[in-house]
């Protein structure tokens, strides 16, 4: 028979953090986390001993914890920068001597100031031809599977770090025009560099895509665990493979202006739970 864990019952004695800051929550009401449009709510759990199963479910998709410490518990959920102001629920669901219990939090998306920009580029890189449209379509494809099965386990170390030495554009999440046209927002943060700027990895993980593309130019993409993802795009040339284990800090690659660019930078981007989210958001946060 399914309980429903309360705090007044001791069923499941639970503290949550929101952006780092312990909160309690109320008797008797459903915990609630506030984050932005790109950004991360963030959950730590202490169900006590004896748990058998421990999982979240936010919008239809399974959102898993990992142990800090023993009996202690997080996960992280990434927030789209397109998801809808508003409130939908998070339940975690957890199992206990053979007893499945639920618990119902509420995450309150806000609106995010993302802003406009405008680019003029090459026609041939705006308006595609059928062998490039071909082209493109395959590219996305491939990226599209690189995020399609992630490690079970959570890859990471510690803090986030910036991949690379330069200055930071806050382009995460605008609006593109492109020779006048509205595009798809932007889901990266752009970093400008010199060319040839060493790029290091931001946290450890396992190499899952190196490639070549139309619009990512030279681009590498690793897999930290947990349905976690970051992104490179627009190297001038890459110093790792596919399938290779990187550690926090390693070289992969240099700033170039390969693919759809207007000079040189690094395109860095975050994806968790298939979610586009803002980079910046992780760094300088303790996740373990």
């Amino acid at each position: 028979m399914q309980q429903r864990a309360t705090r007044n019952k001791g069923v499941f004695g639970f503290y949550f953090i929101l952006f780092f800051i312990f909160f309690p929550a109320s008797v008797g009401a459903e915990p609630s986390l506030k984050v932005k449009q790109g950004g991360i709510a963030h959950l730590s759990l202490s169900p006590g001993p004896g748990i058998d199963a421990l999982k979240g479910e936010f919008q239809g998709q399974i959102i898993p914890f990992f142990e800090t410490e023993k009996g202690r518990y997080t996960t992280l959920v990434g927030i789209d920068l397109s998801q809808k102001k508003g409130t939908s629920p998070f339940v975690v669901t957890w199992t206990k001597d053979g007893i499945t219990s639920r618990q119902e939090y509420k995450i309150e998306v806000g609106q995010a100031a993302f802003g406009v920009q405008e680019l003029t580029l090459p026609k041939g890189k705006v308006d595609l031809d059928p062998p490039t449209l071909t082209r493109v379509r395959r590219e996305q494809g491939l990226v599209k599977a690189a995020f399609g099965e992630s490690f079970n386990q959570k890859l990471w170390e510690g803090e986030f770090i910036v991949p690379v030495e330069g200055k930071k554009q806050g382009t995460f999440g605008r609006r593109r025009i492109l020779n006048g046209k509205p595009r798809n927002p932007h889901t990266g943060e752009d970093i400008s560099a010199a060319e040839g700027t060493p790029i290091a990895a931001t946290n450890g993980g396992k190499v899952v895509l190196v490639g070549d593309f139309f619009f990512n130019g030279r681009s590498v993409i690793i897999d930290h665990g947990l349905g976690l993802f970051s992104m490179y795009f627009h190297l001038l040339d890459v110093t790792v493979k596919e399938g290779m284990q990187v550690k926090k800090g390693e070289v992969i690659g240099r700033v170039g202006q390969s693919g759809r660019v207007t000079g040189p930078h690094l395109h860095w981007g975050m994806r968790l739970n298939g979610a586009r989210i803002d980079p910046y958001a992780l760094v300088m946060k303790k996740l373990d």
